[in-house]
């Protein structure tokens, strides 16, 4: 989406701990409201925190593989100083026009007032899951593989 050939700006941020097709749909999902999408990745440090365990993959694995995805125009790395809301200082840093959440998205409710704040637009997307693809979430996948 181009405003008068101006670089509309999308950010989202998330652990992406396990790379799986959910996230994708998601990134496809972000940039069809601008089109530069930017991706803060939470910290090693984040995911301990909320999650209560090590990542799976060290952040730098995490960060190459989000960067080398087609719809991903910058990866970033979260500073992890303050567990879901790591993103904050690459929020302020690249002044995004649009910041795309999950609806279910547990920290909705601060999110927005800091968007309200900062004057940024913040648009709440479904989980969906395209034809012919199953169900997948970071969680279930680590679960499956803690089996193993």
């Amino acid at each position: 989406m181009k405003q008068n050939n101006k670089v509309v700006k999308v950010f989202c941020s998330g652990c992406f701990d396990i790379l799986h097709s959910g996230h994708i749909v998601f990134f496809k999902q972000c940039k069809k409201f601008g089109n530069y999408l930017i991706v803060s990745i939470g910290a090693d440090r984040t995911i301990r925190t909320l999650k209560g365990r090590k990542p799976y993959l060290p952040e730098e694995n995490r960060l190459y593989l989000v960067k080398a995805l087609k719809d991903v125009d910058l990866a970033i790395l979260g500073n992890g100083a303050r567990g879901k809301m790591d993103f904050v200082n690459n929020l302020k840093r690249y002044k995004p026009d649009v910041f795309v959440l999950n609806k279910d998205d547990s920290a909705v409710k601060e999110k927005r007032e800091l968007c309200d704040k900062l004057g940024i637009k913040l648009r709440l997307v479904p989980r969906i899951v395209p034809k012919g693809l199953k169900i997948t979430s970071s969680t279930e996948l680590w679960k499956l593989m803690r089996k193993k």
